[in-house]
């Protein structure tokens, strides 16, 4: 699937920034389908059984099925969201490429889900690391996420607390303390339902964690973070460059409403929509 989105923006067109995207370089890719996802049930976003679930078994085949496309390209770099769901994603549709002893994966902290409901609250950052990391079959990289997380105040398992542009940063600091406190205790099962109590009351109230603007500009941070990276392999168009995330950021990065930031309200029609494991090219 390819599609073609347009811009008026002149500063973004003097900078040249778009030239990485017309080269066919760079693609999106969604994560398999997870076991929430799989489920028809709205309490679910709630539930904590799902706490940063898992493929599905279904997910998992999907992810395998992408195998074929993805051996045929020379992948230069993968970025990947940390969690966990983007992370097997990852696992399962690279495992057998030819030139995987070659292919360093990146987790980026920038093309995270908006978190809000259940599943997409890390569960446990410090066990994604011991299943993820640079001496696994694929060679997964930290350094990106944990320079980040350097410079939060929440801790690196609620490194998305940074994304909240719609909650006080008083009320922040309070859930995230109480959070942290559980997690250092190692009780898991509690942390797991004092999220969902979180959760709950949020959305019952009709309010929500981040705003469509401010996971726009976490994109607008990546692409620049790709640019000032890339800039100068831009020409060399058989090597790829992939970005494994999530269905609402990537729809949000993609809108046509994309260069209108201190208005954007909504996902417009005209973007990437992905189904589970899909890929495309991303183009300006």
């Amino acid at each position: 699937m390819i599609i073609q989105l347009t811009s008026n923006n002149e500063k973004e067109n003097k900078n040249n920034k778009t030239e990485l995207f017309f080269s066919h370089k760079f693609y999106f890719m969604r994560h398999g389908e997870t076991i929430y996802n799989s489920i028809k049930d709205k309490s679910a976003k709630y539930n904590p059984v799902y706490a940063d679930c898992h493929l599905s078994d279904k997910g998992i085949q999907q992810a395998k099925s992408k195998q074929n496309f993805l051996n045929k390209l020379d992948i230069e770099i993968i970025y990947v969201s940390p969690y966990y769901r983007a992370l097997e994603t990852m696992k399962y549709a690279l495992e057998n490429h030819p030139h995987l002893e070659n292919i360093i994966v990146f987790v980026h902290p920038k093309i995270a889900e908006l978190a809000g409901m259940m599943h997409e609250f890390i569960l446990d950052i410090k066990q994604t690391k011991k299943d993820f990391n640079m001496n696994s079959k694929i060679k997964v990289d930290w350094s990106i996420f944990d320079e980040y997380v350097k410079t939060l105040k929440y801790g690196e398992n609620l490194f998305f607390f940074d994304n909240w542009n719609l909650i006080e940063e008083n009320k922040k600091l309070e859930i995230s303390n109480k959070l942290n406190e559980l997690y250092q205790k190692g009780d898991i099962n509690l942390y797991k339902k004092e999220v969902s109590k979180i959760i709950e009351e949020r959305y019952k109230s009709g309010l929500k964690f981040e705003s469509y603007k401010h996971a726009h500009e976490r994109f607008i941070d990546f692409k620049n973070f790709l640019y000032d990276k890339y800039k100068d392999k831009i020409n060399d168009k058989n090597k790829k460059i992939i970005a494994i995330s999530h269905k609402l950021f990537i729809s949000i990065a993609t809108s046509n409403c994309n260069y209108e930031s201190d208005t954007i309200k909504e996902v417009s029609s005209n973007c990437l929509s992905l189904d589970n494991c899909e890929i495309a090219p991303y183009l300006f």
